[in-house]
């Protein structure tokens, strides 16, 4: 007989879902049984590990990713990276085992009574099957819900005595056709609107575009760079993008837009249309005063996303795939007679400095010493607008972050990167303070011999709260430094080859040699000096 375990396995199999990220508890035994030998099951120490590891894994690989999480107490371990996943847009399928139906009802221990309940507002659809047999094809339709425009994460709770249920010949069957079914998501963008975006980027003097990380999810960038190229207009990243959508050493980019109403009008002084592209318009942070656009400023938003479309505050939004498009609009539009914007100037060549060193010199030096096709997960806090000036990737897929931005999300996400794309550097840029959020990381990495390389700068603070008690002139907050922290010592106690860089020179060096090897993980640690205040602005 078939089991709803076995079928239950042969259908994440057909969905090529046979990587599973994970910390097992007991209410997930029976789905972990005689683990098959063509699946893989990578643990993290954590449920916010395996969550944020999956993150990374799916971004780099463009597919679903799957995370089994404990029940009750381990998926709200979970619900912080959730929250991450789900501003990403990320296809996660995240499994939980449920006390069993018999016990249930006396609420033994690990019962979720409402297990549909907890992590709903951070997935995209949450469901317990009704029945043991319905198993399968709940599982089905969440993959296929997962991975529907907009993508993100969604939940399934499965009582752990639904699995060895044996299914009858016809519940079989039923299976089976499930199973091997498709869901085809077919694009395709109306000419006439494709013509009326055209004439407007044609007819404007200055535009801008805004670019957001859907755009590389869609694989909208090439046809993009083509589009910005040809329009001859200054391009700038969303705030909290995570991806950077568009080629940062590219002469027509501008960099990453400050979090502020008021920071970005300014920003965007001078150029008469903006066009957003593959997310919201804008994620605000902290609150700035300032019109939402300079003006006689007019924006188009096109997003996949209606809620993004529907809650935006200026602006003209078309709701479609963001690939057909761009494609449909660079099809109807002539290269421009304007004048293309300013460059940024080069990155400086950098200069030895010892440490503690400026957040500069520290970017600068990891900038010139990072192999072309880098793929960089940056969780830095008051670095990141330093990290986006002097880091500047080239290709697609080269720079990820929490759109969410809740901290814990890089190091398991570089974890995740560099397992789906193993023949790439990958290179984690952190802070000592967010590091911190998910350390146990580096025991996953260590473990499975990751080849990743981390670069921390150690200013022992929270930089970028100190940063925003100055916008928001609150003073005597406690809790905000952090001394005492040996993350050479703690890397190492996981079996990370950990090194104290104390010049710029050491840390090129130590970075090469950590991308050179390719057996076994680095981290780099180099004391920064304390993050600047920020006023009016973040850089």
């Amino acid at each position: 007989m078939t089991t709803a375990r076995e079928a239950t396995i042969d259908l994440l199999r057909q969905h090529g879902l046979n990587t599973w990220f994970g910390n097992p508890g007991s209410s997930e035994l029976t789905l972990l049984e005689e683990f098959p030998s063509d699946f893989r099951y990578l643990l993290g120490l954590q449920e916010m590990v395996p969550v944020g590891m999956a993150d990374g894994f799916s971004q780099v690989t463009g597919g679903p990713a799957l995370v089994l999480v404990h029940t009750a107490p381990g998926l709200g371990n979970a619900v912080g990276a959730l929250y991450n996943a789900y501003l990403n847009k990320t296809p996660l399928i995240v499994i939980a085992g449920n006390q069993r139906r018999v016990m249930q009802n006396q609420k033994c221990l690990l019962t979720n009574e409402d297990a549909v309940l907890v992590p709903r507002p951070f997935v995209k659809w949450s469901a317990e099957p009704a029945i043991a047999s319905e198993v399968p094809a709940v599982l089905a339709r969440a993959i296929h819900i997962a991975m529907s425009p907009p993508t993100g994460p969604v939940f399934v709770s499965v009582p752990m005595d639904d699995l060895p249920y044996e299914l009858n010949d016809t519940q079989v069957a039923e299976v089976e056709v499930i199973r091997n079914r498709e869901v085809i998501h077919a694009g395709g963008f109306r000419k006439d609107l494709a013509k009326k975006i055209a004439a407007r980027l044609s007819a404007a003097k200055s535009p801008a575009f805004v670019v957001h990380g859907d755009l590389e999810h869609a694989g909208a960038w090439e046809p993009f760079v083509k589009l910005a190229e040809r329009s001859k207009a200054a391009v700038w990243t969303a705030p909290l993008p995570g991806l950077s959508g568009f080629p940062e050493n590219h002469p027509l980019y501008q960099g990453l837009l400050p979090p502020g109403a008021g920071w970005i009008s300014e920003e965007l002084k001078g150029h008469d249309l903006v066009v957003a592209l593959g997310g919201p318009v804008f994620r605000y942070y902290p609150y700035i005063p300032g019109p939402y656009l300079p003006e006689g400023t007019s924006l188009i938003h096109i997003t996949s996303d209606p809620d993004e479309a529907a809650r935006a505050p200026v602006g003209d939004a078309y709701v479609a795939d963001v690939r057909a498009a761009v494609e449909a609009v660079l099809g109807e539009i002539s290269e421009a007679s304007r004048t293309a914007p300013r460059a940024r100037p080069d990155v400086p060549r950098p200069e030895r400095a010892e440490a503690p060193m400026q957040a500069a010199d520290l970017w600068t030096a990891v900038g010139h010493a990072a192999p072309a096709e880098a793929l960089f997960v940056t969780e830095a806090g008051s670095n990141e607008i330093p990290i986006s000036s002097f880091v500047r990737p080239g290709a697609s897929l080269s720079h990820m972050s929490a759109v969410g931005g809740g901290l814990g999300f890089g190091l398991p996400a570089a974890v995740g990167a560099q397992l789906g794309a193993p023949d790439r550097p990958v290179l984690a840029l952190m802070g000592d303070g967010s590091m911190h959020y998910a350390i146990t990381s580096l025991w996953t990495a260590a473990r499975y011999k990751v080849p990743l390389t981390i670069v921390v700068s150690s200013n022992e603070e929270y930089g970028v709260l100190k940063q925003f008690a100055d916008i928001e002139r609150t003073t005597g907050v406690p809790g905000l430094d952090l001394p005492g922290l040996n993350i050479v010592a703690t890397a190492a106690s996981y079996g990370i080859d950990a090194h104290e860089a104390t010049d710029t020179d050491q840390v090129a060096e130590m970075l090469r040699a950590g991308v050179d090897d390719r057996e076994r993980p680095t981290l780099i640690n180099v004391r920064t000096n304390k993050a600047k205040k920020v006023a009016p602005r973040l850089n």
